[in-house]
């Protein structure tokens, strides 16, 4: 059962979300990946995230060389890879919502936090949620936030909402209880422009020189 604070505040959180027509923010991944020995090998990503609904979605890994840009423009979707100068363009659904899921199962692409960008993520982040309360209230990067933390069958997550008229999620973490070791996923989120203005240019792909296009999207973003 979710307890009605955690509830409440999470519902805020999710319609706030939901009535931003358009956003950017810094997103800092930590990726847990299990080793076939059991050891935990942390991968790290910072991207830049923007969002223009209803169908708009860019994110674009930033530092290192092995980057990764994905673009949905509202008819196709594309993924580029910094490190070997690939890219592949693929249709895409005419909304947002559909095309997350479409990049999730059939091409393994998540969006950092991408629970978050639908247009009702109050129902994507509780479909499996068995459970919930309020942890307290603490500080991520300076700011007040408050805790909520949920159980699942398969998932268990965390979320801190910052406090005040802006309950922007500033970290979010989940954990699968489907593996023994149970690895996590860890994102801190930061720098939030609510309302962005972002031209449609924004998610339009351009190559850049000497760009190879591949048949249907990149599988792997190795060095060339």
């Amino acid at each position: 059962m979710i307890a009605a604070e955690a509830d409440r505040m999470l519902k805020q959180m999710t319609d706030y979300l939901a009535s931003l027509e358009s956003f950017r923010v810094r997103s800092s991944a930590v990726d847990e990946l299990v080793t076939t020995t059991g050891q935990k090998i942390q991968i790290i990503t910072e991207s830049a995230v923007s969002v223009n609904r209803p169908n708009r979605l860019r994110s674009e890994q930033v530092g290192g060389s092995a980057g990764l840009s994905y673009l949905y423009d509202g008819k196709t979707m594309t993924l580029y890879c910094k490190a070997n100068n690939t890219f592949g363009t693929v249709p895409a659904a005419p909304a947002l919502d559909a095309t997350i899921d479409m990049a999730r199962k059939q091409y393994q692409i998540e969006a950092p936090g991408a629970d978050l960008l639908y247009s009702h993520p109050y129902d994507i982040l509780t479909e499996q949620v068995k459970g919930g309360q309020f942890i307290g209230r603490e500080i991520i990067a300076d700011s007040p936030a408050n805790h909520l933390a949920f159980t699942g069958d398969e998932v268990d997550w965390q979320i801190w909402v910052q406090d005040g008229p802006q309950p922007l999620p500033l970290r979010f973490v989940i954990t699968t209880k489907t593996m023994k070791e149970q690895p996590e996923f860890t994102v801190q989120m930061s720098n939030w422009e609510p309302q962005a203005k972002l031209p449609d240019s924004t998610f339009e792909f351009k190559a850049p020189a000497g760009a190879k296009k591949v048949e249907g999207l990149p599988t792997s973003c190795g060095k060339p």
